[in-house]
């Protein structure tokens, strides 16, 4: 095994020498293509482990060659001089080695500069690729944030203006309900003045209500009023069982010119004992059996609340209504003391409707009250004259 080992060194040993003379034999290498010197480069730096290798090994044959004690000695006088002449030779290869190394590497240097002044600038180039990226991601996250921040501003000033309007039209609306509010209690002092008026104009006699007229008014004005009273009294009086003679509309633009715009013509029509009241005005002739339900319904909430719930109005209306009336009142009559004549006045009245002046005139079955009412009318007519 140490002989075979040996001529295994010395196979390497004529390797070396033989590929250290073929690089040897290159004056020039800086003249080799850029790719062949490398290869010859990398081909001496594996030549440098493997001379190590042999260094390393003939460092033991020539311990064992130079060993005195005959007892431990080894080699006998060939081997130790085959030991010593291939220590001698091997010896040779590190200088040969290294002298080769530095005129290569000398011719190797200006390619090794050259890459690694390429690699440089690629490092150069990927580190301001690096800052420009970076510098890219913070020009972009500052105007990711500029953004965010535009945008909680406008968040905030579209929540100011909201807040802002908010509080504005709180304040018109504030404000309206004042002027509401003011508005409603003028109104009511003015409607409560009016019912006032009206009130103490109803307890007026018609002496006082003309001569309130004939106080208030310029004599042309007074005199207009008074013709338009005597006129309207005439109607009554003459006709008292027609109705329309009873019903004077407020909007009636020749009542409003000629008597109502000047004071002391309302209280007149009060003072005889017209009325104000809301009346829906029928364009036709009203259904008979609307105004037997109208008379019936006024009758039970005005008599006998109680028994409404009871009465099948739809089926009295159907069976009483076209000619049976007088039998319907008369049953009435029997049963609670109360009949047509009794209904209040104001049972027809409708808050949809326009507004009259009625002049209700009682029942032809009460003939005092009735006459009284008639001369009463009749008195007012003679002092217009």
């Amino acid at each position: 095994r140490r002989m075979s080992a040996f001529r295994k060194t010395s196979a390497l040993v004529d390797e070396a020498e033989k590929v250290l003379a073929e690089y040897e034999a290159k004056d020039e290498p800086e003249k080799l293509d850029p790719q062949e010197l490398e290869r010859h480069v990398e081909g001496l730096k594996e030549w440098d482990a493997k001379i190590a290798t042999i260094e390393e090994n003939m460092v033991g044959f020539v311990a064992k060659a130079e060993e005195k004690d005959p007892d431990k000695k080894i080699y006998g006088p060939g081997m130790v001089k085959r030991v010593k002449a291939m220590a001698v030779r091997s010896d040779a290869l590190r200088p040969r080695l290294e002298a080769l190394t530095e005129k290569w590497m000398c011719a190797f240097q200006p390619i090794v500069d050259a890459r690694e002044a390429a690699s440089e600038r690629v490092r150069e180039e990927e580190r301001q690729k690096a800052e420009e990226l970076k510098a890219a991601e913070r020009a972009r996250e500052a105007a990711v944030r500029a953004i965010k921040l535009a945008e909680e501003n406008r968040k905030r000033a579209e929540e100011e203006r909201a807040k802002e309007e908010r509080r504005r039209r709180e304040e018109e609306r504030k404000a309206e309900m004042e002027r509401e509010r003011v508005k409603y209690e003028e109104q009511k002092k003015r409607l409560k003045l009016e019912e006032e008026r009206r009130k103490a104009a109803e307890k007026m006699s018609p002496e006082e209500a003309l001569k309130l007229i004939i106080a208030s008014n310029r004599q042309l004005q007074a005199s207009r009023a008074i013709a338009t009273l005597r006129t309207l009294l005439a109607n009554i009086t003459n006709d008292p069982g027609v109705k329309i003679y009873r019903r004077i509309r407020e909007k009636n633009r020749h009542i409003q010119s000629e008597l109502l715009q000047y004071r002391g013509g309302e209280e007149f029509l009060l003072s005889i004992g017209f009325r104000r009241r809301r009346i829906k005005v029928e364009e036709k002739e009203p259904d008979p059996k609307k105004v037997l339900r109208k008379k019936i319904l006024a009758f039970y909430k005005t008599f006998a609340p109680d028994e409404l719930p009871k009465v099948d109005v739809p089926r009295v209306v159907d069976f009483f209504a076209g000619g049976k009336e007088a039998d319907l009142w008369d049953r009435l009559r029997k049963k609670y003391g109360k009949s047509e004549e009794d209904l209040p006045t104001n049972f027809e009245e409708d808050n949809n409707g326009e507004m009259f002046y009625v002049l209700d005139e009682p029942h032809v079955s009460r003939k005092s009250e009735w006459q009284q009412w008639f001369e009463g009318l009749k008195a007012a007519r003679a002092i217009l004259k």
